[in-house]
């Protein structure tokens, strides 16, 4: 751990326990039981009846949402304090136990969403158009549509009590290999260092040729090691998500994902194929980059290099300031639901041993304060993922009027928030930069992170499309196909621009979402698409565009991305609306090479 990381925050979690043995966690974990035991007995083979009334579903619903939000805070509490250090046994251990639990307390509520998709159509009707049911509807409405893929409760009941010997455990097991495995790497002036994931990846960013290429190596020596485990773990989980998709009558293996996001496949297909069809925009801005850094060609662990070597680094400190400012220049309400993150410690930036790669924002309960976790290494990237995530938190803030049922938004909308405090950060740097060769670092960085937000996620998406369908139909695939899928689609998006070295191959293991949440992935691309529209909006609207985006964020899940969006005047059906997008990403490459033009770093061939 670098002297720098003593410094850092580490979040306070005493707001939900104590610690692993704390008796009030023992003692929740018995009083929910007994509450699911009691809604069970109470409203079981009471919803999906011909004799329900208004009042009766909105009891039940207010007992529902009252006890899934008991339930959400132990394994919120496991799930948090588990990631900062994976090799702690007693919090594995706490952590397993927590999602036994889920299992137990699952098992007597399943019945409930299942009878709700189960109410007769003439009852369902008649209910829903009480008002006392208003802020439940697009719950209700919602379980509805999912009811078309919901198996028996018997058969519903096996799945959840088998969750954790399934994929949950599969998906564990995946992160502990990931955070466990140390990256041996000889720098230049020292002798080799063992390195773990999170301060690995740093490297591929330093401005020393050299350096990059031997993190890299150092990565993928790592991760050969893992193959044979990562490979299986990978071929299991296709495996169960073919069984749950053929069981619940999914056409394809993405459909689900799409469901749950209330997304057509038509606006996810279409998202896809325009993004995929703007690839040349990632080949023209590395073919610059190439002549930026003086280089005949890039390989992988160019991908990131700065195009300047001089790197200024921010303190957390000035992170914080710079973050704050830019969020209080587009709204001092903006600022005054960040600070608290800061204040009440509820940030962990320091790098640690054990500590779980990456970033995220954990929203709890609508009435309970969201947690921001991140790898904090003083690179001006890191500045951008605090805004990131602490976007995520504002937006977790503001969807807290909602009931717990509706307080999540779903993964595309999900990332509204977080892209848009990026750029509102980006452009206070941007600002106070008064150089070009400043100026230019910062809009190629900004680029990048563009990029492998909305272009990689794509190619990512559809390697794990081609990942599914080929394990449906070939059965158990060896390591080398998957890299071969992986290499295609990667390379697929750079075009000739970058020459992607054998040793890319095996990167694929350690990305987390296609194991944690298979298709997540674009929801990040479908974010920044959306954002970038909301922004140009934001710039020639200016005061008038702000509430009306609070109001969007303080939504939650309570209605579908269609619905959310089309309230700003924009529909995501439309093909022409996802080209915007990448267009205006276009414009940021042309802006990249004037840019380039006037720092005298490159001229005209």
């Amino acid at each position: 751990m670098s002297d720098q990381s003593a410094a850092l925050p580490t979040w306070d979690l005493s707001d939900l326990y104590g610690g692993v043995n704390d008796p009030a966690l023992e003692a929740d974990l018995k009083r929910i039981e007994a509450d699911a035991t009691a809604f069970e007995s109470r409203f079981k083979g009471t919803i999906a009846s011909a004799e329900l009334t208004a009042s009766h579903l909105r009891d039940a619903l207010e007992t529902y949402s009252a006890l899934v939000t008991d339930h959400y805070k132990p394994g919120s509490y496991a799930s948090l304090l588990y990631s900062t250090d994976t090799t702690d046994p007693t919090r594995g251990a706490l952590l397993q136990k927590t999602r036994e639990f889920d299992s137990t307390i699952a098992a007597h509520i399943v019945f409930f969403d299942l009878e709700i998709g189960l109410i007769p159509d003439t009852v369902y009707d008649v209910a829903v158009a009480d008002e006392s049911l208003a802020p439940f509807r697009h719950y209700l409405d919602h379980q509805r549509q999912l009811a078309a893929h919901n198996l028996p409760e018997a058969e519903e009941k096996v799945l959840v009590e088998t969750a954790n010997l399934r994929g949950r455990a599969f998906a564990r097991l995946a992160t502990e290999v990931n955070t466990r495995t140390r990256f041996t790497v000889q720098l230049e002036g020292q002798g080799e260092e063992e390195k773990t994931q999170s301060e690995i990846l740093p490297l591929l960013y330093d401005p020393v040729r050299e350096t990059r290429r031997r993190a890299a190596a150092a990565l993928s020596h790592g991760l050969e090691a893992n193959r044979h485990v990562g490979t299986f773990i990978y071929n299991t989980l296709l495996h169960e998500k073919d069984v749950l998709d053929r069981l619940r009558s999914y056409n394809a293996p993405e459909h689900s994902r799409h469901v749950n996001n209330e997304l057509s496949s038509d606006i996810v297909d279409t998202m896809s194929d325009v993004c995929a069809a703007n690839y040349d925009i990632v080949a023209d801005y590395y073919r610059l980059k190439a002549r930026l850094l003086q280089l005949p060609e890039l390989t992988h662990y160019d991908r990131y290099a700065p195009i300047t070597s001089m790197e200024t680094p921010f303190s957390f400190e000035r992170g914080r300031e710079i973050v704050l400012a830019a969020f209080g220049e587009f709204s001092p309400r903006l600022a005054e639901m960040a600070e608290p993150f800061f204040s009440r410690r509820w940030i962990d930036a320091a790098l640690a041993d054990g500590k779980r790669g990456g970033a995220y924002c954990a929203g709890i309960t609508p009435d309970h304060h969201p947690y921001v976790f991140l790898n904090y290494t003083e690179r001006p990237r890191d500045v951008m993922t605090l805004a990131h995530e602490l976007g995520h938190g504002v937006h977790d803030v503001l969807a807290s009027r909602n009931h717990v049922l509706d307080y999540h938004p779903v993964l595309p909308m999900a990332e509204t928030a977080s892209t848009f405090a990026e750029m509102l950060v980006f452009e206070r740097l941007h600002a106070e930069l008064s150089s070009p060769e400043e100026q230019l670092a910062l809009l190629c960085s900004k680029t990048e992170d563009t990029f492998a937000t909305v272009f990689r996620q794509i190619a990512m998406y559809r390697f794990e499309q081609s990942a599914h369908r080929e394990r449906r139909r070939d059965g158990e695939l060896p390591s080398e196909r998957f890299d071969e899928l992986w290499q295609s689609h990667m390379q697929e998006m750079f075009g000739d621009s970058v020459q992607l070295g054998d040793e890319h191959g095996c990167w694929w293991l350690y990305i987390p979402h296609i194991v944690d949440v298979p298709f997540y992935v674009y929801a990040y691309a479908f974010g920044e698409l959306l954002v970038m529209a909301l922004y140009a909006r934001y710039r020639v609207e200016g005061a008038p565009f702000v509430e009306r985006y609070f109001e969007l964020l303080a939504s939650g899940g309570a209605r579908s991305p269609q619905q959310l969006v089309a309230s700003m005047g924009i529909d995501i059906g439309d093909r022409a609306f996802w080209q915007e997008g990448c267009d205006l990403i276009r414009g940021k490459v042309s802006e990249a090479v004037a840019l380039s033009g006037k720092t005298g770093q490159i001229t005209d061939d």
